[in-house]
């Protein structure tokens, strides 16, 4: 199955109307392709895979851990639902190929559904559409509580599914009510996540004797961050290089500041501290320039020179977004095939 490993929350706590869309394409005939893929997304930024759940990947984040605490009911039934859904889509497409009389070829079937809602008013709104071979085939309409074909190869499918009054029922249910109620929740973590504070570990730096000091930030959020030399209490910019703020690959940030000694003797170096500082009042760390607390080359390896804060999210893969990776993209899964996995796909009537 394909990996998809991304994340969200820049859009999400700020946008008026909210957005949850499962993406799915089943395919037939691509052996250069995985047979299912699939895609789920916040506010139109990507989340992730159900290999997630598979994997069993453990978040470390309190935060992360707090969510899946309360709803562990809810994780272990998404993950029994990914693991049957490449099955389930497969028997769709095999089903649409013998009721049109394709016995091979390349083929596709896709499914975008979801829900929105306007955090002003309140408003709601789910949608669900399938598609087969680049061609609109079905759409779910809510408001009538009937299924639209949108070709005429979906009529048959259309009576089919319609006939399942428990199917059309749940996909109500799921797209009026909890699908808005999952999108609700994944906002307010995702606000609860972005206005997090994480300290970073702080290291003196020196390639050579002869080379700048730096003073070296890694894994901070939020990125509104500050570092710099101070001597005997005050700010100290002169013979000072300072390096942007730059991404990590786990969603925490980076910095450096180096410091021209060459002029200096031991003795001025005790004057000297480097000190990193949040925006605001969340507080900051301050690091002496110790001989003993620098590393260099040839001892690297050592951690003499680390000032750790206790913070263990920025040593794995995003931990913040994990969960929004894991719960959403089940979800997509396992909704998108839910409200027809009691059709029993028939040769016959299923297209």
């Amino acid at each position: 199955m394909n990996v998809f490993f991304l994340f969200f929350f820049c859009n999400s706590v700020t946008a008026v109307i909210h957005y949850l869309e499962y993406f799915s394409t089943t395919t037939s005939g691509f052996p250069e392709f995985p047979e299912m893929m699939g895609i789920a997304d916040v506010d139109r930024v990507y989340l992730g895979s159900c290999s997630m759940l598979i994997h069993r990947t453990e978040p470390r984040d309190k935060l992360i851990k707090k969510f899946i605490e309360e709803n562990a009911e809810h994780i272990r039934w998404y993950y029994e639902e990914c693991q049957e859904n490449q099955g389930f889509f497969n028997s769709i497409i095999d089903g649409l190929m013998k009721r049109t009389n394709q016995t091979g070829g390349k083929h596709v079937f896709q499914q975008y559904c979801g829900c929105e809602w306007d955090d002003e008013t309140g408003k709601t709104k789910g949608f669900d559409r399938y598609a087969y071979d680049g061609e609109d085939f079905l759409r779910l309409d809510l408001q009538k509580h009937e299924w639209t074909a949108l070709s005429e190869k979906a009529l048959v499918t259309k009576l089919s599914w319609e006939n399942d009054d428990v199917s059309v029922k749940h996909s109500e249910y799921f797209f009026t009510i909890q699908c808005p109620d999952w999108l609700k929740k994944y906002v307010a973590y995702g606000r609860e996540y972005i206005h997090r504070t994480v300290f970073p570990s702080v290291s003196l730096l020196q390639k050579s004797s002869s080379s700048l000091i730096s003073c070296h930030a890694t894994g901070f959020f939020p990125e509104t961050a500050d570092l710099f030399w101070m001597k005997d209490g005050e700010e100290f910019h002169e013979d000072v290089e300072k390096g942007e703020i730059l991404p990590n690959d786990d969603e925490s940030f980076q910095m450096s500041i180096h410091l021209n000694t060459s002029s200096l003797t031991p003795e001025d170096l005790k004057h000297f501290s480097c000190v990193f500082q949040f925006s605001g009042s969340r507080g900051n760390i301050t690091v002496s320039l110790d001989k003993t607390k620098i590393r260099s080359n040839h001892d690297k390896n050592k951690n003499s020179g680390r000032v750790n804060t206790g913070s263990s999210s920025r040593n794995h893969w995003g931990a913040g977004a994990a969960l929004f990776l894991l719960v959403p993209i089940t979800i997509w899964i396992f909704v998108c095939k839910r409200k027809n996995k009691d059709l029993h796909v028939d040769e016959e009537l299923m297209i």
